[in-house]
């Protein structure tokens, strides 16, 4: 059973990410993603971005300069794992704030829980 320090540090790397990805600050990658992380892009039909360095290089050139996470919702799956879904806010240089929720995998490694696998999708504020 996740314990509520379990729930807490999962939080924490989730604040994390917004902090690297914004920042730049690559060199404390490790404090939030396995060396075998993927971000999975198939919502968008592009390719999965397979580890850090296809991360950094993909955010590289995008403008959005502020990443925001909140409404968290973890599940365990058994002790060493846990699916999590939270929401996002992104503030852009290339045109107005977009929101949607990430679909999270999270890990449990030698060096506390970490990020194995994310999904990205956007919500769409049109009324059909």
């Amino acid at each position: 059973m996740l314990t509520r320090s379990d729930r807490a540090e999962i939080e924490e790397v989730i604040a994390i990410y917004g902090h690297v990805v914004d920042d730049n600050a690559w060199d404390r990658a490790h404090l939030v993603f396995t060396d075998d992380f993927v971000f999975d892009f198939s919502e968008f039909g592009r390719p999965n971005l397979n580890g850090v360095i296809e991360l950094q290089s993909a955010l590289r050139n995008r403008k959005v300069y502020s990443h925001h996470s909140t409404n968290i919702f973890i599940q365990e799956v058994d002790e060493d794992t846990a699916r999590v879904r939270s929401k996002f806010i992104g503030f852009s240089n290339e045109g107005p704030p977009i929101s949607g929720d990430y679909r999270d995998v999270f890990v449990r490694t030698p060096a506390g829980w970490r990020l194995s696998r994310r999904r990205s999708s956007v919500r769409d504020p049109r009324f059909d």
